[in-house]
């Protein structure tokens, strides 16, 4: 994996990583290179119950204190997998009866979060602040992240504010986490009913990756990172569509679940090729830009409207690679209405769009078009294309696989009223149609 994403050729798994998987049996870990340009080349590992390992590779940091944070249902879920972290030295010294196995386990303290982008709040990085320095960390500490995407993200802005960066290692819970935060050097928090308006591009020591945690998704989390996929495959074409499109296809769900093929069963064998397509992706556009400046921000492609949406109905209500996917409609009607992107070309974006879409459909009641476009036009992005007060930015798209690309960033600034027909036309009420009613 690591050769192949440094010489940006095809990925090609080991035969016992794409067998993996018969939902029972582990694999140890295999050695990934996180390469961000001359920023920053991360070790990684991945693989499958590798609980044992990745203890190992966090001892090996040699911290005088790990400072574990996770979140509510991380913990729930999975809270004694750093139980041998968390035993007293005097149990440890029971159980190995060497004095010298006690005094290597660092001091482990633990901070639990709420869940999604609840805790990527001001308010919670002042607490993790306050915390640390209660317990008593110091240059010497460890911080390691378990959770998902919006754990990570908070997390590693902590991270690199805590004596100006600490030591961070990521241990991702979630597929999206997997496959797009971790190939990313981007921190933040949410402010000011603004998405990821705080942050910094900060490097972790390690990512420590355990496939295994995929098997207790729910349904809406595994199709968040399965919606960034949907992502790379409109913008990368080829693999990553023919991938993405083979792990939704109506015939392979049928054939090994049988069924309508409405429902939705994943096996480890295909979740390994997606987490690898996902990678490579990332890793291939980012060996040449690693703060997502120019090449990179094509993958905000359908951000600014899942952004507004994911806040228009609250946190944690529209998981964030559902919310991106439906951005990318929104995206796709705003290039065709440019005579940027042909009928066709928009009906096959669309359609694979539509494959995860019809399995999670958004929730009723939505908030209204007027409320999601005003947050959309205080997007973080703003103001890199020189917007009008009526003009909104995202990535276009021609067709599937070829991108606009622009001197400001590989964004397009287009009349903001495209997504406001849009929103109205997927069912967003309309502020002004409801009081046209109440007058007549």
């Amino acid at each position: 994996l690591a050769q192949a994403v440094l010489a940006q050729e095809p990925l090609i798994l080991s035969h016992s990583f794409v067998a993996l998987h018969s939902g029972t049996h582990s694999m140890p870990m295999e050695p990934i290179s996180f390469v961000f340009a001359d920023r920053a080349t991360v070790p990684g590992w991945l693989g499958v119950d590798v609980q044992d390992e990745i203890f190992q590779h966090l001892v090996d940091v040699k911290p005088d204190r790990i400072l574990l944070i996770t979140d509510e249902t991380v913990d729930s879920l999975h809270g004694s997998y750093f139980s041998a972290l968390l035993k007293d030295k005097s149990d440890i010294l029971a159980e190995t009866g060497h004095s010298d196995a006690a005094e290597r386990m660092p001091e482990v303290d633990k901070f639990i979060l709420p869940c999604g982008d609840a805790c990527k709040s001001w308010a919670n990085l002042t607490a993790l602040m306050e915390w640390a320095f209660r317990v008593g960390a110091t240059k010497r500490s460890l911080v390691v992240a378990f959770g998902g995407g919006a754990l990570m993200n908070v997390t590693g802005l902590f991270a690199s504010m805590l004596y100006r960066g600490s030591k961070l290692v990521y241990v991702p819970t979630t597929l999206l986490a997997m496959h797009d935060v971790t190939t990313s050097l981007k921190t933040s928090i949410c402010f000011d009913g603004r998405k990821n308006n705080i942050g910094t591009f900060y490097a972790p020591l390690k990512i420590l990756i355990d496939a295994a945690f995929c098997r207790t998704l729910p349904r809406g989390e595994l199709f968040s990172g399965i919606g960034e996929l949907a992502k790379n495959a409109a913008l990368l074409g080829g693999k990553h569509a023919e991938g993405f499109c083979e792990a939704l296809s109506r015939d392979r769900i049928n054939s090994q679940h049988g069924g309508s093929g409405e429902e939705f069963a994943i096996d480890d064998s295909m979740l390994s090729t997606l987490l690898a397509l996902g990678i490579e992706a990332k890793m291939t556009v980012l060996l040449n830009d690693a703060y997502e400046k120019t090449s990179g921000m094509i993958f905000e492609y359908g951000h600014t409207v899942s952004h507004a949406i994911e806040k228009a109905y609250g946190d944690g209500i529209v998981p964030h690679g559902l919310g991106v996917t439906y951005g990318m409609i929104s995206s796709s009607y705003a290039a065709e209405k440019l005579g940027i992107m042909s009928d066709k070309d928009r009906e096959e974006h669309d359609n694979l769009c539509w494959l995860l879409l019809r399995k999670w459909p958004l929730p009723e009641p939505k908030p209204s078009a007027e409320t999601v476009l005003s947050i959309a036009m205080r997007d973080s992005k703003r103001g890199l294309t020189g917007e009008a007060d009526d003009e909104i930015s995202d990535v276009l798209l021609r067709s599937m696989g070829d991108i606009v690309q622009t001197p400001t960033n590989n964004l397009s600034k287009f009349p903001c009223s495209l997504v406001y027909e849009w929103l109205v036309d997927m069912g967003f009420p309309s502020q002004e149609d409801s009081a046209e009613g109440k007058v007549q």
